[in-house]
């Protein structure tokens, strides 16, 4: 390890909580993420959170995602939201680059999952200097990118759903557009 670099515990950036939520308010449709240890994300009209948090699934199939707004999350879902927002980002692409030496810990017999403590006592090298590290700034910026392209995507399936069909049906007709 380099001499201006130190050994941190994720504990030392945030509190670990859980989701209070069961699966049964999650749907397809609603007005907020709604993040279980699924890989995909279900939506609800309910949030109990709204912050720049990572969200680890405790059990199944471990993953680790990146929201920053409102959202809702599952009993068994770790919610990570810094005590200094800038980090988020960083530390989200450490836990994700980390995730199966933190998951080497699972248990269970059924299904595996992860504690609490293995999440706060997961440790890491950083540089000793983090408020003059500037390549945090540079893993904000890419996740800002990709949530601005991924509400993008959201925007248009929404206008693709809504006008298709109404172009199918001969409610909407462009046939007399002109285009230059």
């Amino acid at each position: 390890m380099p001499d201006d670099w130190n050994e941190y515990r994720l504990g030392d950036f945030l509190p670990v909580v859980t989701g209070k939520k069961n699966a049964n308010i999650s749907s397809e449709k609603g007005r907020y993420p709604f993040f279980s240890c699924s890989q995909t994300i279900s939506w609800t009209d309910e949030y109990s959170f709204d912050a720049n948090a990572i969200l680890v699934a405790g059990n199944g199939d471990f993953n680790v995602k990146w929201y920053n707004g409102k959202f809702e999350a599952y009993q068994r879902t770790y919610v990570l939201i810094p005590t200094i927002s800038r980090y988020t980002s960083w530390l989200y692409y450490a836990v994700k680059f980390h995730l199966s030496e933190i998951t080497k810990a699972a248990r269970g017999s059924v299904i595996n999952f992860i504690t609490k403590g293995n999440l706060e006592d997961f440790r890491f090298i950083g540089p000793k200097d983090i408020n003059n590290f500037t390549l945090i700034d540079q893993f904000t910026a890419i996740n800002s990118a990709i949530d601005n392209n991924i509400k993008e995507i959201y925007t248009l399936s929404s206008l693709r759903d809504t006008l298709l069909p109404k172009l199918m049906s001969g409610e909407i007709d462009v046939s007399k557009i002109e285009l230059e």
